[in-house]
């Protein structure tokens, strides 16, 4: 078993929070991920501590190898245990917002008001169409803004105009996308954000096990024998032998 061997070390390039603010379209969604853009600011900080105290723990000549990889694991498992809990508070935080952009994203379309017969033509003509037409003709309208033909069509029953509910889905959910670009943006940015910190959190464990320079097992192995030297050093009572 190696123990504190003597290497430089660095953090990982995953858990530094560029990675995240580096996200196209970051600028505009950032107050949606800032709490894992600090997330991943205090998991990169944290196992640079580690590393720095493995470091000067070191240089102490009047502790053995075993005893500073044991004072490195602890403040390694202090940081690991608080972390875990900024992980999944920042994940719990983007999957309800994800979820309820989806949702946003997602809301059936109304009908407008005005448009009298002429929403019923639009479906009309639109279900008289092959299905290699229809979809151009929803494509189209939603490309180039034309919220009478893609609003007459997306906001009735998907059998008035010829499709299929999942077409109907699609196509609603792109419709809202081309007129809310901002929101399909900020999904996107957030999507990957949790993609990113999902990355990390293994990364993480990985890093903090580099710093302190032992594996997790064995960091349990030494700490068994350090209790059981303690415990063997405790001054007991003894009850006077029979003669």
């Amino acid at each position: 078993m190696a123990i504190n061997g003597e290497v430089k070390l660095t953090v990982s390039p995953t858990l530094h929070p560029a990675n995240i603010t580096s996200i196209d379209g970051y600028d505009a969604a950032k107050g949606y991920v800032a709490d894992a853009v600090t997330t991943l600011d205090a998991a990169h900080q944290s196992v640079a501590h580690v590393i720095e105290a493995r470091q000067k723990v070191n240089l102490d000549e009047s502790r053995t190898p075993r005893a500073k990889v044991l004072m490195t694991a602890q403040l390694a498992d202090k940081y690991s245990e608080k972390l875990q809990k900024q992980f999944e508070s920042s994940w719990s935080r983007l999957d309800k917002a994800i979820q309820h952009t989806e949702q946003e994203l997602s809301q059936p379309l109304q009908q407008q008001a005005g448009a009298g017969t002429v929403n019923g033509e639009i479906r009309a003509h639109a279900k008289a169409l092959s299905r290699d037409d229809r979809v151009k003709l929803l494509t189209v309208a939603i490309e180039s803004g034309d919220i009478t033909t893609a609003g007459a069509i997306l906001g009735a029953p998907p059998y008035l105009s010829g499709l299929s509910d999942i077409e109907h889905t699609h196509f609603t959910r792109q419709y809202h996308e081309a007129t809310n670009p901002e929101m399909a943006q900020r999904l996107k940015v957030m999507q990957a954000t949790r993609e990113k910190l999902q990355r990390a959190h293994p990364a993480l464990l990985q890093e903090l096990e580099k710093a302190v320079g032992a594996t997790r097992r064995d960091v349990e192995r030494l700490q068994a024998a350090t209790n059981e030297a303690e415990a063997a050093l405790v001054m007991k009572d003894f009850n006077p032998a029979e003669h």
